[in-house]
Parts: C-alpha cells; structure tokens; sequence
C-alpha cells in the first residue's frame, strides 16, 4: 500500500487566481463540506418513500492563514468589496481537485490578538457551483 502525502506543501489553493499557501496554524487550514445534503428521504406511515434531490447542494470552504500575512489582506479586500469567488485545489500525489464557482465569502473567523498568541485569520466562502474528483 503507497503512502499518501496531504501535508501542505501538496495541497495547492488558489482563490481568484492567487495562490493561497501561507497557512495558519489551524490543524487542517482547508477544509470543504456540503452546505446541504445533496438529497433528502422522507419515508411515509406506509413504509414508502419520497426521494428530493438538490441540483446543486451547495459547498463549504474554510479557509485558516497566518494572521497580518498578504493572502489574508488579499482575502478581507475580497470580503470588503463584495467579489464573487473562484477557488481551485489539486493535491499533488492523489489527483484530488475540486473547483467551486459562483461563491461569496460569508464570514471570517473570530480574531484573537494581544495575548501570547494570535488566532488565524479565518474566512468561510460558500459556492453555488462545485465539481471534484477524489
């Protein structure tokens, strides 16, 4: 059995054709979910069941990077000025990619400063459009 290699320094990230890759210290600094189940069951007292599929379920991107760096200023101007998002990930090795389009950043994380550590900048983007391959 090969071993896999998902540190990343394999995991390449682009958002609106900037390279992302100054991560935070967050343990996984990207992460992506479904915002919807992608398809419901409701199953009646007769023991039938109705089946609903979403068209387009609708994706999660978080986002954790080291705090002050450029790619997160690069990130609030994008959440400041309201852009429309495009992100793009490919892990090297395994072939992962996974594209989101038509997204929104909709929040960025809380912020932690002044103490002995900081918190990473966080920022949640969500897209109607999503295609990947695992």
């Amino acid at each position: 059995m090969a071993i896999q290699n998902f540190s990343t320094a394999n995991v390449l990230v682009s958002v609106n054709g900037q390279v992302i890759d100054d991560w935070g210290k967050a343990e996984e600094p990207y992460t992506d979910e479904f915002i919807n189940p992608p398809s419901a069951l409701e199953i009646g007292l007769g023991g039938n069941g109705v089946r609903f599929d979403r068209n387009s379920p609708g994706r999660r991107v978080t986002l954790s990077l080291n705090p002050g760096s450029p790619q997160a200023s690069f990130l609030q101007g994008l959440l400041n000025s309201n852009a429309n998002i495009t992100i793009g990930k490919t892990i090297l090795g395994t072939l992962e990619e996974s594209v989101g389009l038509n997204g929104v950043i909709t929040t960025d994380g809380p912020v932690g400063r002044g103490g002995m550590s900081a918190t990473d900048n966080v920022f949640t983007i969500e897209f109607v459009g999503w295609t990947q391959t695992k």
